[in-house]
């Protein structure tokens, strides 16, 4: 089960390594107040615009990221849905 939020996140760091020719993959964020720190990726996709508007739907081109994290406290790692458009970053899913 999931539950989605679409609010916004502050991306505290990205990973060295995690250039992608999409984008860079996240490595923690602060989300309500609370650090979460990316511990896998376990997807990356971008949704592109140009493939929607053929469609006649208008979506802005975005970077989405399934992540699994810690946050401090938590007891077991939670999976999340991060979405990046231009610089603007949100907590889009969580799942439980």
């Amino acid at each position: 089960m999931s539950k989605r939020y679409r609010e916004g996140v502050e991306i505290v760091r990205t990973q060295a390594d995690g250039r992608t020719p999409e984008g860079i993959a996240p490595a923690a964020f602060r989300w309500r107040g609370t650090l979460h720190t990316v511990t896998s990726v376990l997807g990356h996709w971008r949704e592109d615009a140009g493939w929607w508007a053929a469609r006649g739907v208008s979506v802005p081109q975005r970077d989405l990221w399934r992540v699994e994290v810690r946050s401090a406290g938590a007891r077991h790692p939670t999976v999340c849905e991060l979405a990046c458009e231009g610089q603007r970053w949100r907590l889009d899913r969580v799942w439980d």
